[in-house]
């Protein structure tokens, strides 16, 4: 097995996107079109999704509405082997009835030519399924 090391400074960039509201959208725009997220939990959210056409809809712009001045993520590590990504986060929120938005993510992400074509995430089950209770119209 391949030790992990630091991914480099372009996958260091393309993550970085992540940790300003301003280009979070940048990040899942860079994509592979029929990229592969499997979202894993025990919530609504969770599931399988082919391109970002069924993800972004389904997870991201689902939740968007629910904060007051959109959704960031920390990185708190990654970790590079090979054609694969594995991104610590931290997300930072404040829902629209005052209360913290702050779950762990562990996303491992497999990049084919520099573009990541699957994704395997981990969420904070207990956080996102509050917020949906909470603050979802549905």
């Amino acid at each position: 097995m391949e030790q992990w090391q630091d991914p480099g400074a372009e996958r260091r960039a393309l993550f970085g996107l992540l940790e300003d509201v301003e280009t979070v959208n940048s990040f899942f725009e860079q994509l592979a079109d029929g990229v592969k997220w499997t979202l894993y939990g025990r919530h609504p959210l969770a599931g399988s999704y082919l391109g970002r056409d069924e993800f972004m809809p389904a997870t991201i712009e689902r939740v968007r509405p629910l904060f007051s001045k959109g959704l960031r993520f920390q990185i708190t590590g990654l970790h590079g082997a090979g054609g694969v990504t594995v991104a610590e986060m931290r997300g930072i929120a404040t829902a629209k009835d005052g209360v913290p938005y702050d779950p762990f993510y562990v996303w491992i992400c497999r990049f084919e030519d520099g573009v990541i074509v699957e994704v395997h995430a981990y969420i904070d089950s207990v956080v996102v399924n509050d917020i949906l209770r909470r603050l979802s119209p549905e």
